[in-house]
Formats: structure tokens, C-alpha cells, sequence
């Protein structure tokens, strides 16, 4: 049986073998039909091959790895025809950053394997190593794809002090491709990811967990761009059966990682003290039935949260540490900022809507400690390095586990006047989903081995 490598995004198949290989290459999908008296939730199970009217099937180059790992187990003998297109790789080096051994080690993996993921936690050093597998590709046209304004702007400014050339950007009201390197958001890219997307070499996906579906704009993004080269960075890999076999699709399989754990033997990893505030009882939140209800009066507009968050910061500034609070709604900072204020504490708030330089302004200072308490929305919960920050405040609750990793890594970076970080998580006893996702939480911690 035969697999035809088409292009860095497509390989053929016939009908005998996409017969075989489809359970690999499937996932549990949810539909819900009329039932009798309500909509009832059945699930199916859903391949990402597509098949023209030939009969030929077809499934993404990512997962051919996958494939061939399958039909080894199964015993189904095949043979591949076609060139798996890959850019004949240099030395790397970088102009003023020193790579360590287990850095060097991650942009090794990436360039022999030449698409795949790299995964490794906040302090690590993605961005650099990002750039380290550029610089072996001198002449090689190189997307870099964000998924927010500040993080376009932050890898630029480094790509250009450490590559030592000019980048181009694309989103945030700017719009030049006339570089060697674009610094895309993909909210922007997507708009000409049909008539540009075939100009480059290599596409550097980073916080590459936010490819979530087998649709949208990353999908369209990266069916449009015909780069070989594909290589994702993220500290934190989804365990929904979709979302992997996306990232694996469009980029491809993980390639190697660093866990938390051996960033501290490392030495370069923050210790993590994970701290609980506990709220009294609200019987009036207990009897809500809706999560979107228990979410507004339980966590947004909850005022023995407020004032517990309150309490808890004014404990760290006063000692001189510096304290971030994450939360979800724009509602929800301005309470908190409104009641942070009220106990003499100085506080600024970081969202969406803030402008991008003063958000920089704010991140600087934050870091510095010439500021000591900044409330964020999800906006910092990647790609920000805070590498001073001391104590790290989650007023926004949830339970994905990629939304907490997130938040955690903003201060993982280990310094001369850092050990520690401390991550502060609220528990409510007044309704079961605040307490299931706290029990989600709390597993996650266990699972670390932070608690």
C-alpha cells in the first residue's frame, strides 16, 4: 500500500489503506439530536482525512509520522513516494545570548526533525531558541505567527538584537512583508494567508497550544502557508483528542520538551509555593444552577473575594514584593482594582484595550518594582516574561489546565534575588462547579508536585 507525499500539507492514499489508518487519525466528536423532550449529547467518532471524488483520501504531512508509527504497530507493510521537502540547515548562533545545554539540545532536535513542536516552560527560553533555528536558515523567508499584538512586539525586538536584522510586522495597524522575517499576529495574517502564505520558508508558530480545532484561522493559516519548515513553541500541550491531532496536522509531533521539573534541577526554574485562600459559604451562590451565573456572582462580582485578594496583596507589597492577579473579565479587574485602591494600595490594570506601549511601560515597571501590584486579564498569561515577579494571585478560577500553566510561568524564571515563586488559588465551598474546578486545579498541582 502506498502513502504520496504531496506537499509540506497534504499526503494521498487509496481507499484500502485510508480504511485502515482512519482510527488513528480520528477523534471523538459531540453532537447533540431532539430527543423526546431535550437535546440529547451523542458521540462520534470523526476523521480529519477528506477524500475527493476520485476515491483518493488525503490527510495532513504532520501526522505522517503518526501514520507510518500506526501501520508499523498493525503490520500493514507501505512504502511513501514523494519528497518530504526539507531546507538544508547551517550553523546557529546568536549575537549576544548564550545558548545552554538543554537549549541546544531543543534547536538540535528541531532542525534534524525540521517540523514539530518544542515544548518547554516560561523561563526557558523559547523565544531565543525560536531564533537560533532561524539563524541556521540564512536565507530562508521566516513567518513568525503570534497569537497577540505584545507578543509580535516582544519577539521582534529580540529577533532584531539578536539576529541583527530588520523584521517586518503585521497586525496591530502595521502591515510591512517586505522583510527576510515577518512578525505576524495571526488575527492579521489570516487576511493574506491566501495570496502571501506561499512566500515562505519556515513558520514558527509560538504559544502553538491555542490551535485548538481542525478549523479557523490557524487551520487556514497553515493550509495556505507551504512552508517545510514548520516548528511550534508552547509551554503546555492540550490533551483534547482534537487539538492534538491538530497541532500535529498543521505542525507537526512533538520533537522534544523540558518539563518544570528539570528546569529547577537546572537551577534555572523558580521553586513554586502554591498557597490557598479559602472563602466563607454563600448559600445565595449555592443555589444557582447556571455556570454563567455562578461565575458572575461567584468570582466577578463576589465582594469577600475582592476584599480577600485585597488583603493578601497589601501582605506582599508591604514586605516589597511584587504581585500580579489574573483574571478573565474587564468586570471583574476594575472591581478588584476599585477595592485594592480602597485598602492604600497603588495598583494599575492591564487589558485588552490598554495601548501597547503603556502595557510595556506597565510590564517594565511591574518587573523593576518600581510598581508593585498589576491586575491583567488573560493578555499576560503567555509570552510575558516577569522574571522578578514574586507572587502571582489567581482570582480569575477555571479549570484548564493550560490556562493555569500559563498563568504560573509568567514568574518561573529563576534570579539572583528570586527563588521562589508563590501562586495563591481561592477555594469557594459555595457551589459545586467552584468546587469541582478548584478539585481540577488542585490535581493539576499534585501532578507537578507543587503540593
Amino acid at each position: 500500500m502506498k502513502i504520496e507525499i504531496l506537499n509540506p500539507i497534504e499526503c494521498r492514499v487509496g481507499a484500502a489503506l485510508a480504511t485502515i489508518i482512519r482510527p488513528c487519525l480520528s477523534y471523538t466528536a459531540v453532537t447533540y439530536v431532539q430527543g423526546p423532550y431535550r437535546k440529547i449529547r451523542k458521540e462520534y467518532q470523526k476523521s480529519t482525512m477528506t477524500r475527493d471524488d476520485e476515491g483518493n483520501f488525503y490527510f495532513y504531512t504532520g501526522c505522517l509520522r503518526r501514520v507510518l508509527n500506526y501501520c508499523h504497530e498493525k503490520n500493514v507493510p507501505v512504502s511513501v513516494s514523494g519528497v518530504e521537502e526539507k531546507l538544508d540547515a547551517g550553523k546557529f548562533s546568536l549575537r549576544t545570548l548564550t545558548l545552554r545545554e538543554e537549549q541546544i539540545r531543543l534547536v538540535e532536535a528541531a532542525l534534524k526533525a525540521g517540523r514539530g513542536v518544542i515544548k518547554a516552560p516560561t523561563g526557558i527560553g523559547k523565544t531565543a531558541i525560536g531564533l537560533a533555528i532561524i539563524s541556521a536558515y540564512k536565507d530562508a523567508k521566516v513567518l513568525w505567527l503570534c497569537h497577540t499584538k505584545d507578543l509580535m512586539y516582544q519577539a521582534g525586538g529580540v529577533c532584531e538584537k539578536e539576529l541583527g536584522e530588520k523584521v517586518g510586522y503585521l497586525g496591530d495597524g502595521n502591515s510591512d512583508l517586505s522583510h527576510r522575517i515577518t512578525m505576524a499576529t495571526r488575527q492579521s495574517f489570516i487576511k493574506v494567508a491566501a495570496d502571501y502564505g506561499h512566500l515562505y520558508d519556515i513558520v514558527i508558530v509560538d504559544e502553538t497550544h491555542h490551535i485548538s480545532s481542525l478549523t479557523g484561522q490557524y487551520a487556514d493559516i497553515l493550509t495556505n502557508v507551504f512552508s517545510p519548515v514548520r516548528i511550534g513553541l508552547t509551554a503546555t500541550l492540550p490533551t483534547d483528542q482534537e487539538a492534538t491531532l491538530a497541532i500535529e496536522s498543521f505542525i507537526g509531533p512533538l520533537i522534544d520538551e523540558v518539563t518544570v521539573a528539570e528546569g529547577q534541577e537546572l537551577g534555572i526554574m523558580a521553586d513554586i509555593k502554591i498557597k490557598f485562600l479559602k472563602l466563607p459559604i454563600s448559600y445565595k451562590i449555592k443555589d444557582l444552577r447556571r455556570y454563567q451565573d455562578v461565575y458572575e456572582w461567584g468570582v466577578v462580582k463576589r465582594e469577600a473575594q475582592h476584599r480577600l485578594v485585597a488583603e493578601t496583596t497589601r501582605y506582599h507589597v508591604d514586605r516589597g514584593d511584587s504581585v500580579l492577579i489574573i483574571v478573565n473579565r474587564i468586570e471583574h479587574g476594575n472591581l478588584l482594582l476599585e477595592t485594592i485602591k480602597g485598602v492604600g494600595i497603588s495598583c494599575y490594570f492591564a487589558r485588552g484595550d490598554t495601548d501597547s506601549e503603556l502595557r510595556k511601560e506597565i510590564k517594565e515597571a511591574l518587573n523593576n518594582k518600581d510598581i508593585h501590584c498589576v491586575i491583567a486579564t488573560t493578555i499576560w498569561k503567555e509570552g510575558v516574561d516577569l522574571p522578578e515577579l514574586n507572587v502571582i494571585i489567581n482570582a480569575a478560577g477555571g479549570k484548564s489546565e493550560i490556562g493555569t500553566l500559563q498563568a504560573i510561568g509568567r514568574g518561573l524564571r529563576l534570579t539572583k534575588t528570586k527563588r521562589q515563586l508563590i501562586l495563591y488559588d481561592i477555594f469557594d465551598p459555595s457551589n459545586n462547579f467552584l468546587i469541582s474546578h478548584f478539585g481540577e486545579r488542585l490535581c493539576l498541582y499534585s501532578d507537578m508536585n507543587w503540593i
